[in-house]
């Protein structure tokens, strides 16, 4: 499949995400990858014997192909693109969905002791220890591909969003609240010490578009997921 994509014009489909052009989604999330890795990190191996999630359905046309792919790299430095865009399609074609594995911890993922964890409020931590659970290798039923439960149930939909969540749990405060639209970080917003800390929306779909195949689509597309 040849791939010809302008990164910075096309609208996100469906979803939590609809109608939202992905420069805007990029330029304002004051947390970016680009801050958390100096440089491209090197692909982790795979742990032989943990449970994997099976190919997904794909049935994304050329141009869709080319939108899940540019959703995918809104979370990317641009000076990574190149590399990544033939990595991403090929998780896409080989898995039905684009996972970034590249950005999953090398380690084996385990719940620690709230104090291990860097934050500055205690809300900040525990959700850490939440997320980290959740991805535990003895309870998640595919660690790898981010799902705890019920063969779709994901904590995010790919593993930048997951680096980007923690950062942005690291540096919350208690004046402050994460939105997250299935499974992407839309960022910190001013609130109260009574307002939730993290507030949350998954697998919102709209109108006509409220059925299985769409929502298979927009799982595919990077745009809504079952969390």
């Amino acid at each position: 499949m040849q791939l010809r994509i302008n990164y910075n014009t096309q609208i996100v489909y469906g979803g939590d995400n609809q109608m939202i052009n992905n420069i805007d989604i990029s330029d304002s999330m004051t947390i970016k990858l680009e801050e958390i890795y100096g440089e491209l990190p090197d692909m982790p191996e795979f742990v032989e014997g943990v449970r994997r999630a099976p190919k997904r359905d794909f049935t994304l046309s050329q141009k869709e192909t080319e939108l899940a792919l540019k959703n995918a790299l809104r979370y990317i430095p641009e000076k990574w693109h190149m590399t990544l865009a033939p990595e991403f399609l090929d998780e896409l074609l080989t898995n039905g969905r684009i996972y970034g594995y590249r950005f999953r911890p090398e380690e084996r993922i385990k719940g620690k002791p709230i104090d291990e964890y860097t934050g500055h409020c205690i809300e900040g931590k525990a959700f850490q220890v939440m997320i980290d659970n959740n991805l535990d290798f003895d309870i998640a039923l595919y660690p790898y591909e981010l799902v705890t439960y019920g063969e779709t149930g994901q904590v995010c939909q790919n593993w930048m969003q997951y680096r980007l969540i923690k950062q942005y749990l690291e540096v919350m405060t208690r004046e402050q609240t994460l939105v997250v639209e299935s499974g992407h970080p839309l960022g910190l917003f001013a609130s109260t010490l009574e307002a939730p800390r993290v507030i949350i929306t998954n697998a919102l779909m709209v109108g006509l578009f409220d059925d299985q195949e769409n929502w298979n689509r927009a799982m595919s597309l990077g745009v809504a997921n079952y969390g």
